[in-house]
């Protein structure tokens, strides 16, 4: 076994030399062309095996990202679907002939007004009419179980007078249905019942879907959502789609035979997971994309060879031109003219210019010792100059440190200005300002502007009798209650004392009653520990050509209608009554 592996050594040695000394007779210049033409491709290989892998990463990451839009754009398409069908339901419920027929008990206008002009015309599969007790009264369509059931959240919303739409899954089958309260065009009681309408989320609609992006749009059962599914952080920006069609701005990604697909859930109307809304890429479409990409990569590596050898070419002859060039400057040179020493035992063209060269080293001693010198007094010279620029450079980060330290102080020195420093609302003079700006940008645009007065009923006596410190904190409990329910584009601002204001621009009468009521009962929710506390609201809208002062003191005026009342209540101004106490 011994005598095997030294022979085996010796053949290796043996070629090992046999194959260096091959190599040593080669001409030093194809020793150069094969050594940068291996060195290159050793490094280029991998190079396009990365970009390889990057461009398939890219790839994914695209289709991904496409596949994501496409589903916001299906979310978006599905939403506005839904609120067509919620304004339509709110038109014909508002109708005062619909609320007197019902009213009257006149079964034969509402069918054929109601049931026979609805149906047909908005392409609907289910029409339900319920009274003022919520039992159905009418139905037209195919109406399912799950539209009718006492328990239906939108119904028990549209019986207490809030419309409401949303999905309801019954089998297979998946609706919008939208509810809304019968009350007539002047909202006024008493409420005459509730109407329905539901249209059915088909393969028709899915098919539009499909034809508008160009993807293949399904809607997948909860129950066939398995392990292949992960989930997707949408992009910081992007919009979102209504309540009922996504809770938590995730979305899922898989690959399901083949082909890419994006999901989302839909919710129903209680709450609970109905169906997977997908879009996906088709296998065809994929492969396709990948052919592109081999294709792509070996036209690359081809590209790749192909530029190393014409390099490695190139470099050979510049070498060999530049060498040739040398050589007869140095033959030039050893006359007498200027040249360094040159080190090169090797009996080759280099050997031969190293030769010429150190023929002059001795003659041109001396000019290289002066050389020396002057190099010598230029890097004295160098270091001052980059001591000086040093400091230069020193000088000039404390100079911006202090400048950026002043903008620091100018920024919170603006935000004090218009702060309250208690609740961190807008202050008495932002309130102001934002009240001019937004008076005249209504009346440039012609745009609604809407201005709610609120106060904390009874705070003296609570700050009297719980203390002071009690009394900020009650503050401070309100102003985060108003500042969590504002618009972005809504100005909350402490107006004095226990006294705040919302300006709500583009807001009509309507709406800030809304608004009212919700702060009214989110402030009544508030939990403090020493008392129940309320607040009283003032509401007026802005007219046409009217002064900011004047919508402001017609606000001020309905709070303190609203605290001679009784307090814990919202006035209107101008109205002869409005009482929204619980």
């Amino acid at each position: 076994m011994r005598n095997r592996w030294l022979i085996l050594r010796g053949l290796w040695c043996y070629a090992t030399m046999r194959l260096w000394l091959r190599w040593a007779q080669i001409p030093v210049g194809k020793r150069l062309a094969l050594g940068m033409f291996a060195t290159i491709t050793a490094l280029l290989l991998p190079y396009l095996l990365l970009s390889f892998h990057s461009m398939h990463s890219a790839l994914e990451e695209q289709q991904r990202l496409t596949l994501l839009r496409q589903l916001k754009a299906a979310q978006i398409l599905l939403d506005h679907e839904s609120q067509q069908l919620l304004r339509t339901v709110e038109d014909y419920s508002v109708w005062e002939e619909f609320r007197d027929a019902m009213l009257q008990g006149n079964r034969e206008w509402v069918r054929t007004n109601i049931l026979e002009w609805a149906l047909p015309h908005f392409y609907l599969d289910a029409i339900v009419i319920f009274d003022q007790r919520g039992q159905v009264a009418y139905r037209a369509g195919k109406p399912v179980p799950g539209m009718e059931r006492a328990s239906n959240p939108l119904l028990q919303r549209a019986r207490q007078g809030s419309s409401g739409m949303g999905f309801l899954r019954e089998g297979n089958a998946l609706y919008y249905v939208a509810y809304a309260p019968v009350l007539g065009e002047h909202y006024s009681p008493p409420q005459a019942g509730v109407l329905m309408f539901a249209k059915q989320l088909d393969k028709a609609q899915l098919a539009r879907l499909w034809g508008r992006l160009n993807s293949t749009v399904q809607l997948i059962p909860p129950e066939r959502v398995h392990g292949e599914w992960r989930i997707v952080e949408e992009p910081p920006g992007e919009p979102s789609a209504g309540k009922w069609i996504d809770h938590t701005h995730h979305s899922l990604f898989a690959r399901l035979n083949g082909e890419l697909t994006m999901g989302i859930p839909l919710y129903g109307i209680d709450g609970q997971v109905v169906a997977l809304l997908t879009v996906s890429t088709p296998s065809v479409q994929v492969q396709a994309m990948q052919q592109a990409m081999r294709r792509t990569s070996l036209y690359l590596l081809a590209a790749g060879l192909l530029l190393t050898a014409g390099t490695t070419i190139a470099v050979l002859l510049m070498l060999r031109r530049h060498l040739t060039l040398f050589l007869q400057a140095a033959n030039r040179l050893a006359a007498g003219m200027w040249e360094v020493r040159v080190p090169y035992p090797a009996h080759d063209e280099f050997g031969v210019l190293a030769r010429t060269f150190n023929q002059m080293a001795d003659q041109l001693q001396t000019a290289f010792e002066h050389q020396e010198q002057q190099r010598l007094e230029i890097e004295k010279q160098k270091t001052e100059l980059e001591q000086l620029y040093e400091q230069l450079q020193q000088a000039n980060q404390e100079l911006e440190t202090a400048n950026q330290e002043l903008l620091a102080m100018n920024t919170l020195l603006s935000q004090a200005a218009i702060t309250d420093s208690l609740t961190g609302l807008r202050n008495h003079r932002a309130f102001q300002e934002s009240l001019l700006s937004l008076v005249q940008i209504a009346e440039r645009y012609q745009q609604p502007l809407s201005l709610i007065m609120l106060d904390i009923d009874h705070f003296k006596q609570f700050n009297d009798r719980f203390g002071h410190p009690a009394g900020d904190e009650l503050l401070r409990q309100v102003a985060t209650v108003l500042r969590q329910s504002a618009r972005a584009s809504d100005v909350v601002a402490r107006y004095g004392g226990e006294e705040f204001a919302i300006l709500l621009p583009n807001t009509d009468l309507n709406e800030a009653v809304q608004v009212a009521e919700r702060l009214r009962q989110q402030i009544a929710a508030i939990q403090n520990p020493h008392a129940h506390i309320t607040a009283s609201f003032g509401i007026a809208t802005h007219r046409k050509r009217s002064a900011p002062a004047t919508l402001l003191y017609e606000a001020d005026s309905a709070l303190y209608e609203a605290k001679r009342r009784g307090r814990n209540r919202i006035c209107i101004y101008g109205a002869d009554a409005y009482d929204a106490a619980s």
